[in-house]
């Protein structure tokens, strides 16, 4: 298992905006300690499909999110987490790219 260097990401995405939610996944931008991440959400079923980018590095991201677990990639690497080890954090802002 790779444990994402985009700590942050998990729990932010999993919060996503209610406009994220809708058939025509909206761009969401947010950043966390200097790292900018471009992404869409979209629902597949129950599952969250996310699909973005870290900017600064131009690492690509694709995760799928179910009830009780995170799979995917972060650039070439597989990542499979419960969504019980993410952990919170503190102000993180989200900005609509509107």
């Amino acid at each position: 298992m790779n444990k994402l260097s985009l700590a942050a990401l998990p729990l932010t995405l999993l919060a996503m905006p209610a406009a994220a939610q809708t058939a025509q996944p909206e761009q969401v931008t947010f950043e966390h300690d200097g790292s900018r991440y471009v992404y869409t959400v979209k629902m597949v079923g129950d599952t969250k499909i996310i699909d973005g980018t870290e900017t600064r590095s131009g690492k690509r991201f694709n995760l799928r999110v179910s009830d009780k677990r995170i799979t995917g990639t972060v650039g070439n690497s597989p990542v499979s987490f419960r969504r019980s080890d993410v952990t919170p954090i503190a102000q993180t802002e989200i900005v609509s790219d509107r």
